[in-house]
C-alpha cells in the first residue's frame, strides 16, 4: 500500500478500549477494584472508575464540531466497537502501510496507586492490545502500556511486553509520578531496560486530571476545552523535553531513543533555543553535568510528531531539520481529520524528500522498523 507514492507510517494510532478489557486481561488478585465505565456512549467510555477513583474525559465532550464530525465520519467503525478488523480497514481507507498502537484512556496514572497494581493495569492493557493485534501483527505494532509508579517494576513489565509479546516500543504518560520527576535517577532502571532492549520510549499525554501535577488540573471549568485542550499536550511535553535533555537522562543513556507525541512540534526550535540558553549562562553550576547543550542530545536522540494539518512545520525544518519529524494522524479521536488526514499532511509546505522522512523512514528508525515491507 502507499498514499500518493509514498509509503506511510502512523507513529501513534490510537485504540479505543472495550469497557470489559478489565474483566477479562486484570489479574484477579486485583478484581475487586476492576475499572469500571461509568459513562459510555456507544462504542466509547468517557469514565471510568477504579476503586474510589473516577477519570471524567472533560475535553473530549467538549468539542461539540468536532464531535458532530466524528459520528459521522467513524460511525461504521463505532458500530463494529472499533475491533481489529475495522482497525485495519480504517488504515486502508487512510492509507496507513503499519501503525503502532496506543492506548486512548490511560487509567493507571493515579499517584496513590500502589506501584505492583499499576503496573497489573498496564499488563492487562498490553495482553489486550497482543490479542487485538493478532488479525495482522505485522502491520499493527504495539507500544508497551508502563507506568513510572516503580521504575524497576515498569522496567520488567517492559522486557514482558518486548520479549513475549513483540511489541515494538514502550509508552508513558510525560508527567511526574508521586513528585518524582523523568529526569530523578529513581527513573533510571526504566531508561536503562529500554536501551538494552533497544526500544523507544514514547511519551504521550492526556487531557483527564489524573493528579495534582497535570496541567489540565488548572483548566476544569469553562473554557477549560480551548484552553487545557490546546496547551496541555504541548506543554506537558515540553517539560518532558527538558526533564529528558537538560536533566541529563540523554546524558546517562547515550543509546536511547525518545519520542514526544501527539503535542505538535511548532514549538521545539523555541524550547531548544530556550534551553541551551539557560544551559550556557548556568552550567558551572548544574548538579546534571551534561557534556553539550540540549539540543544536541534532541537531534542525536529524539523524534516528535507533527500534526497532518501543521503548517508551522514547514519553519521546524528550516530551523532544526527534517531528521526528527514522524507522522501521526490521530485515530479515531474526534479532533483526527480521518480519512484524510495523510491527505493534509502531503498538502503541507514540504519537499517531497522531507515528506518521505517523516512519512516512513523517521519513523521507521524510531520503531528500528527500518526492514518492515
Amino acid at each position: 500500500m502507499s498514499k500518493a507514492g509514498f509509503r506511510v507510517l502512523d507513529s501513534d494510532l490510537h485504540v479505543i478500549e472495550p469497557s470489559d478489557l478489565y474483566d477479562h486481561y486484570l489479574d484477579p488478585a486485583y478484581r475487586d477494584r476492576t475499572p469500571r465505565p461509568t459513562a459510555t456512549r456507544g462504542a466509547y467510555t468517557s469514565q471510568w472508575t477504579v476503586g474510589d477513583f473516577t477519570f471524567p474525559r472533560p475535553l473530549g465532550r467538549g468539542r461539540v464540531d468536532a464531535e458532530q464530525r466524528a459520528a459521522t465520519v467513524l460511525k461504521d467503525y463505532a458500530a463494529a466497537r472499533f475491533d481489529s478488523v475495522s482497525q485495519l480497514r480504517a488504515m486502508d481507507a487512510e492509507g496507513l502501510d503499519i501503525a503502532v498502537l496506543f492506548r486512548t484512556l490511560p487509567v493507571v496514572c493515579v499517584d496513590a496507586f500502589e506501584p505492583r497494581f499499576a503496573v497489573a493495569l498496564c499488563r492487562a492493557w498490553n495482553d489486550w492490545a497482543a490479542d487485538f493485534r493478532k488479525p495482522d501483527p505485522a502491520r499493527m505494532q504495539a507500544a508497551a502500556l508502563v507506568t513510572l509508579h516503580d521504575a524497576t517494576l515498569a522496567a520488567g513489565e517492559l522486557r514482558r511486553a518486548v520479549k513475549e509479546l513483540g511489541f515494538v516500543a514502550a509508552q508513558m504518560m510525560p508527567s511526574p509520578v508521586n513528585g518524582v520527576n523523568l529526569h530523578d535517577r529513581a527513573m533510571d532502571p526504566l531508561w536503562a531496560e529500554a536501551e538494552r532492549l533497544n526500544i523507544p520510549i514514547c511519551f504521550h499525554p492526556a487531557p483527564n486530571n489524573y493528579s495534582d501535577t497535570h496541567f489540565v488540573n488548572r483548566f476544569l471549568t469553562a473554557p477549560s476545552t480551548t484552553i487545557a485542550g490546546g496547551l496541555n499536550n504541548p506543554v506537558e511535553l515540553m517539560a518532558a523535553v527538558a526533564s529528558m535533555t537538560a536533566g541529563g537522562v540523554l546524558e546517562r543513556f547515550p543509546r536511547l531513543r525518545v519520542a514526544f507525541l501527539e503535542g505538535n512540534c511548532s514549538w521545539l526550535p523555541w524550547l531548544l533555543w530556550r534551553l541551551d540558553e539557560y544551559w550556557e549562562m548556568a552550567k558551572s553550576g548544574e548538579t546534571a553535568k551534561l557534556e553539550a547543550p540540549p539540543s544536541e542530545y534532541f537531534r542525536r536522540q529524539c523524534f516528535i510528531s507533527v500534526d497532518p494539518d501543521e503548517d508551522q512545520v514547514e519553519w521546524v525544518v528550516q530551523k532544526l531539520g527534517d531528521e526528527t519529524l514522524v507522522f501521526s494522524t490521530d485515530y479515531p479521536h474526534s479532533d483526527s481529520h480521518f480519512p484524510e488526514a495523510t491527505n493534509l499532511f502531503l498538502k503541507l509546505p514540504l519537499s517531497e524528500a522531507s515528506k518521505r522522512k517523516i512519512l516512513w523512514d523517521n519513523c521507521a528508525r524510531l520503531y528500528n522498523l527500518a526492514g518492515a515491507a
